[in-house]
Parts: C-alpha cells; structure tokens; sequence
C-alpha cells in the first residue's frame, strides 16, 4: 500500500494489574496511516491523521509522542479512540482506529510547516498532490481495550494515496463533459474535456426548484482531478450551512454547486498556455454545454437562476462567458478578475506578440486598442454583476481590471452592477495574516462580502474608497424589488437574481 517501509519499535514488559506503568511489546499495533485533509482560507492542509491499528483502543497518551510530517515536528492537539473517517468516538467507546489532530498554519507563517499536501509543477503551473507525504509516529502509547495493556506504536510511512476529505465528500457527483470544438486560434477542430464535481442538496423533493451556483477556479486548479479545485480555494465553503442557508424557494433552502475544471487554463485561447485575457476563451462553448447539459439532466435545478463565478483566470471566464452568451445567467460574481481592459498585439497567425520588459521578463506586447470596447461594455451594463477585488492586488493589477472596466459601465447606466473593494486581503482562520492580495476570493468564502462601492459617487469623481472596515465598500445594495430591504451579503444578493 505504501511506498517506503514502515517501521515499529516497542519496548518489552507485562502489566499485571490493568493499571500500572508498564509498556507491552505488540508487532503491529500501527498498520496505516491515512491523511484527513481540510480546505482551509489558504488552502488545503492535513489537519489530522487516522491510525489504522490491530487491537482495539480505549485510550491514547500522546504526552510524549513525536509526530512529523515530511520531516518536520507537528503539535498534536487531542488524540481519540474514532471511526474510519477520524470522527470522535463517545465516551468509552473502543475502535481500531485512532485519530491524531494536528495544528495547521498558512505557510507564510511557518515556513517550515508540511501540512500542505499540494505540490507546485513549475513546468505546468498546476498544483497536484505531492508525491510522497511522510508521516513519522514515535512514543504514542495505546490502552488496549481488551486487556488494558499500554502498548507503544512507531511508524514512518509514505501515505500521501491514503486520504479522506470531509470538504469534498459533500461533492458527491464526479464526472466530465467531452466533444469536438474549434481552436480559435487554429481554427482546427480539437477534442476537448472538461471535468466537475457538483453538490446537490439532500432530501430533495420533485417540486424543490433549487438554484445552481458554478464556480471557475483559478490558473492554479487546472488539470484533470477536480479534488485539487474543491480544495485549491477553500470552493467547498459553497456547499456549507453558512452560504447555502442563503439560498431560499419557498420553504425550501439551499443551492445546487457545480465547480467546472480545465485541463490547461481559463485564459487559454487555443495555445496551451495563460494568455493576457483579451480574447476568447477556447473552451467557451464546452463550458456552456457542460453547464447545460448538468442542468438539462437534473430536474431540481431551476434553469432561471443560474449563477456564475470565479477567480483570477475563473474571473476571466466569468466576464468572457458573460460577454459571449449576454442574458443567460441570471446573475455573476467576479472575484479578482483577470479580463483584460486593454488590447494586446497579435501576430499574423493570431498569436499574442511578447516583448521583454527592464527586467528580462516576458510581457504581452500592448496595443492602443481597448479590448472591453463600447459595445461589449453596453452589454455587461445590462447584466447583474458583482464585482470582488482587493486593492493591492500585484497578478491581477486592478487599474488596469476591474476599475476601467467598472466606472466604464456604470458610466453606460447599468443599475444592478455592483462591486466590493477592499484594501487588503485579511481572513478568519489565519486573523493575524495580512494575505497576498490576489486572494480576495477568501471574503467570498468566509460569506464577508457585504458593503460595495458607492456607484453615484464614481460616476460623479471617479474615485474608488476601497475598504476592509466596511467589507467592500460603505454602501449597501438596495433590493430593487421593494427599494427598502438591503442585502446583507453578496449570497443573498444572488439569491434575489432570476432571468
């Protein structure tokens, strides 16, 4: 099952007493490890370890116990006799399984932390799971449940295949969406594939209409296993209690979530690689029929309110969908989005032209054109549009995003086009990080985005007050319905959107 040996180191003695201090040998009280992976604000992290063992356990001692991952210490939290899946057993209850909780940290943090289970490709620019996830155990003393005796277990193995994910267990349906298209930059028809998972709501009856929520990851979360976009920006949070909640049809609450995954980029325009955002996507038309064809063949999605969203490259997506197929959602949600305000050059084939800034680095040759022309501003003034950014954004630089683009169309009389600013990207799990910038899909995550620019104000001056105090903005997004009710969040925003 594992890819390097394990090890198990015990010292000899009896107890006799059912209560002394004497430690058992036993040959194989550990014979697994399997991994229990969160999706956290930052991303995914091991935040427990299962034990598989040969006896029955009561109890654990971990007061001297030294767990490593990948060679680097782990503080155990709590310690618990549980099921297969790492939940807490009731009191005096014994299992086979035993399950370690351990501290987890944003890496900028601690630096020297292993609980990340992803690993950068550099050639691709995909994250995957890493190739080997050493867990090493010593000192961890059981009480066995049939006899009291304490036995000591040791193992260090590789058991990065062995992992459970409560997070995107909720996403039940796995499946893909596969046919012919054409290249746009070739012109060539080439097979395409995409990959999803879907959450569906429980219980559902014939007549519960639900709405569907579909998320586009980043530049980051492409390939071909979708777990890697479930957890890659903490998507799962979609189908938690806090955001589905939101989503109401009479009695009824809750939302349908279908997270679409590319095997290369978002922003690829037919050159297998990330381009500058200023075109066409290539798999345009496969992401609309894999989203028809999801909705066509589930009765309980109601085919009126249809949400789309996503970020950076998925932010990308959105608009590109958007101003491909105007009027078909009934709502879209941005976040840091990386649709291009600007023209690029092109060469005779089509291709982007590159040219080599101060730095030595490799940059999209600019034109003086305007990608996001007058018309194809008009159209996004017609739709319903919640913009997310942070300010200090450095991969998807807002001045030359989502503020052209915004002033542009409220200067074009959009009515329902709104858009949360803030200043920095600061979180829940982590409340002391200041974040990198570009990941401002973690207020969307942590259901904070709420206030939203005032749209009177930058048709009047231009300006933009972004803001964390107020979570986007000091204004509020009135329902147009009754011109009294403010939404409290963005989700319940989209909840009130039907075409």
């Amino acid at each position: 099952m594992y890819d390097i040996y394990s090890d198990f180191h015990y010292t000899s003695g009896y107890r006799t007493d059912g209560g002394g201090g004497t430690i058992v040998a036993n040959e194989s009280i550990i014979q697994g490890v399997t991994l229990y992976i969160n999706g956290y604000e930052w991303g995914p992290a091991v935040s427990r370890l299962i034990l598989n063992t040969t006896q029955l356990v009561l109890a654990v001692d971990y007061e001297q116990a030294l767990v490593k991952t990948n060679d680097v210490e782990r503080t155990i939290l709590a310690a618990y006799p549980s099921d297969s899946k790492g939940q807490k057993l009731g009191a005096d209850q014994d299992s086979r399984y035993v399950t370690l909780e351990l501290s987890t940290q944003y890496l900028t943090k601690a630096p020297g932390n292993k609980a990340l289970p992803f690993q950068l490709d550099t050639e691709t620019g995909f994250f995957n799971w890493a190739p080997t996830y050493i867990v090493s155990i010593t000192d961890l003393i059981f009480t066995a449940a049939n006899n009291y005796q304490s036995l000591k277990g040791e193992i260090r193995v590789n058991a990065i295949e062995n992992r459970v994910s409560p997070d995107t267990d909720l996403f039940k349906i796995r499946n893909s969406f596969s046919g012919e298209y054409i290249n746009p930059t070739t012109k060539q028809l080439e097979q395409q594939r995409l990959t999803y998972a879907a959450y569906e709501p429980e219980n559902l009856k014939p007549v519960d209409l639900l709405p569907l929520i579909v998320w586009l990851h980043g530049a980051g979360e492409g390939g071909t296993d979708v777990e890697i976009a479930l957890l890659g920006n903490e998507t799962t949070a979609l189908a938690k209690p806090e955001i589905q909640d939101q989503f109401q049809n009479g009695l009824r609450s809750g939302a349908h979530v279908l997270v679409v995954q590319t095997p290369t980029f978002w922003m690829d325009e037919g050159e297998n690689r990330t381009g500058p955002g200023a075109g066409k996507s290539r798999y345009t038309e496969i992401l609309m029929d894999t989203i028809r064809h999801y909705v066509d063949s589930n009765d309980n999605i109601d085919s009126h309110r249809i949400y789309l969203g996503g970020c950076s490259n998925g932010g990308y997506m959105t608009v590109n969908m958007l101003l491909e197929y105007p009027q078909t959602f009934a709502a879209a949600y941005p976040v840091c989005e990386a649709y291009s305000f600007y023209g690029f050059e092109r060469d005779k084939n089509g291709s982007y032209e590159t040219t080599t800034d101060s730095f030595g680095n490799i940059r999209y040759k600019a034109s003086e054109a305007l990608c996001l022309t007058e018309d194809r501003i008009r159209q996004l003034a017609d739709e319903a549009i919640w913009f997310v950014h942070a300010a200090n954004d450095r991969t998807v630089v807002p001045f030359l995003t989502v503020e052209p683009t915004y002033r542009r169309i409220l200067k074009q009389g959009a009515q329902n086009v709104w858009f949360s600013y803030f200043e920095t990207v600061v979180g829940l799990d982590e409340v002391d990080e200041k974040y990198n910038g570009h990941l401002s899909w973690i207020y969307l995550f942590n259901n904070q985005v709420r206030g939203v620019q005032n749209p009177t104000k930058i048709r009047q001056d231009n300006r933009y007050e972004p803001s964390n105090d107020t979570l986007g903005g000091s204004y509020k997004v009135i329902d147009d319905t009754d011109g009294v009710e403010e939404f409290e969040t963005i989700f319940a925003w989209l909840n009130e959107q039907r075409l």
